[in-house]
């Protein structure tokens, strides 16, 4: 099993960019690359030293508001992704037992499309947090890992 989203499914787009940029010697082209994928590494960071937090807004006892929905959406799949791309790494590609089950769920809430706002958008909302919550509770992620997203985000620890 392995983890069809997340930072390892972006590459190959960028390394095609990149191949066709280093043909022409367009330094401009690579310097755009360059540019997204260190926005794209914080955007990703952003996401996981949040989760906790994000998981907490969205399970918690108040619903979040309808402007909300799709920000937390976008970073919580960010979060989730990183996560089983964490887990996978930790076990070699080779989960097993619950640990498996909290992948293949997670995989299953982030192949579900985006959906518009509404009862669908919270409800696949909340099924994004479950599996977040999910995976982390499987303790296979060391508990810094976290930590060191918060910092490498411009958090604090």
């Amino acid at each position: 099993m392995t983890a069809s989203i997340g930072l390892a499914q972006r590459t190959p787009l960028r390394d095609a960019e990149v191949e066709r940029a280093e043909m022409v010697g367009d330094t401009a082209l690579l310097r755009q690359i360059v540019a997204r994928l260190k926005e794209s590494v914080a955007i990703d960071m952003i996401a996981l030293a949040h989760v906790e937090d994000d998981i907490d807004a969205v399970l918690g006892e108040r619903a979040p508001a309808a402007h909300q929905i799709t920000r937390l959406s976008l970073r919580l799949r960010s979060a989730v992704a990183q996560l089983v791309d964490l887990v996978m790494e930790e076990t070699h590609n080779r989960p097993q037992g619950k640990v498996a089950d909290a992948i293949l769920r997670a995989c299953a809430a982030l192949k579900e499309a985006l959906p518009a706002q509404g009862e669908d958008g919270l409800g696949h909302l909340r099924r994004v947090a479950l599996a977040a919550q999910d995976v982390l509770d499987q303790d296979v992620i060391a508990e810094d890992v976290l930590d060191r997203a918060a910092l490498l985000a411009g958090g604090e620890a």
